[in-house]
């Protein structure tokens, strides 16, 4: 374990003075997000597509520690699939792909990976596509979450952190993983030194939809291998699923163009107020402290499964009621068109 140890602590600082030589080429080349007026939380270009340095340590170490796979957690499916996405996302970063195209390649690589964890386990069609949908909807919420300093990877950090507690408390095969989620959780932290409290650069798609991935991927293993539930997972997520979801069915309503771009979920229009990024990524990262604590405890101390869902209805309550809460306050202002 001490082994372990000291290979993150050096893959943090390797990954930390690459982010440095990053940043200097970046501001030499011009790899600039320049502010876009139809998402704009941002007055400054900065650097952009992070994700491309500190998502790198992760694929590397998943790829030349692949034993794993003996005990049912195929680590080089869940890099390969991380590197499409990095590749995918650092070229969206530049090159605006459409947005079909890029959801076409997201369903086809979450299929590929769904299949590839259920290949050798049989699950009812119905399961299996709503793991699939699941999956696509949770990267592409992740990314649209992706906007205040810190947030993305405020929550990826505390998530993993959480998932990596509950894998390691399961005798086998989940202990075995601590080295991967300490892998992953140092390259986040490298990150957040240049992205919170204010940002330095943005991890871009090359990092929101690899990470949001990486996040999905031990969640569905936990899940294949029964070390938790779904109730767990959606618990574990729910303030970015409330936020964006509603925000999503809102601009439905409305009949916007889901495509275009928009700065309409509450932590973008309580940015514009004037509130700081970093205090609205830190009331977030306390939401889901508190509500991934909560579904800890349900879970350590082996709560019947109606509570938990009733716990779980509680929590989208209070949430639901304070996005509609502040909506209202506006009179749905930023959706009428």
């Amino acid at each position: 374990m001490l082994n372990e140890i000291w290979m993150s602590f050096l893959v943090f600082f390797v990954t930390v003075i690459c982010l440095l030589i990053f940043l200097s080429l970046s501001e030499t080349l011009q790899w600039f997000d320049k502010p876009n007026e139809l998402r704009k939380l941002h007055d400054k270009a900065k650097p952009t597509s992070a994700g491309i340095i500190f998502v790198l340590p992760i694929i590397i170490y998943f790829l030349i520690n692949p034993n794993i796979r003996l005990l049912a957690i195929n680590t080089p499916l869940i890099a390969y699939i991380t590197l499409g996405l990095v590749v995918i996302g650092g070229i969206d970063d530049f090159k605006n792909l459409s947005a079909k195209f890029r959801l076409m390649v997201l369903l086809g690589l979450c299929y590929y990976f769904v299949n590839g964890v259920f290949a050798e386990t049989k699950i009812s069609l119905f399961l299996f596509g709503l793991y699939v949908l699941g999956m696509l909807w949770w990267i592409n919420l992740y990314n649209f979450m992706d906007g205040a300093d810190g947030m993305a990877g405020l929550h990826a950090f505390i998530t993993l952190f959480a998932y990596g507690a509950v894998f390691v408390t399961y005798n086998f095969p989940g202990g075995l993983l601590f080295p991967y989620f300490l892998i992953v959780l140092f390259s986040i932290l490298a990150f957040l030194i240049f992205n919170f409290p204010k940002a330095k650069m943005f991890m871009g798609d090359s990092g929101s939809l690899s990470l949001a991935f990486l996040i999905a991927a031990f969640a569905l293993y936990g899940i294949k291998l029964g070390i938790f539930d779904e109730v767990l997972v959606i618990s574990f997520h729910l303030v970015f699923i409330i936020d964006a979801s509603l925000t999503l069915f809102a601009r439905m309503k409305f009949k916007h163009k889901l495509t275009q771009a928009h700065s309409m979920h509450v932590y973008q229009l309580i940015i514009k107020e004037g509130i700081p990024h970093y205090k609205v990524s830190l009331i977030y990262a306390l939401l889901t402290i508190v509500t991934v604590a909560i579904a800890l405890f349900n879970h350590f101390y082996q709560v019947e499964k109606s509570i938990k869902l009733f716990t779980l209805a509680f929590e989208i309550i209070i949430l639901s009621t304070f996005w509609f809460y502040y909506h209202n306050k506006t009179k749905f202002k930023h959706l009428i068109r």
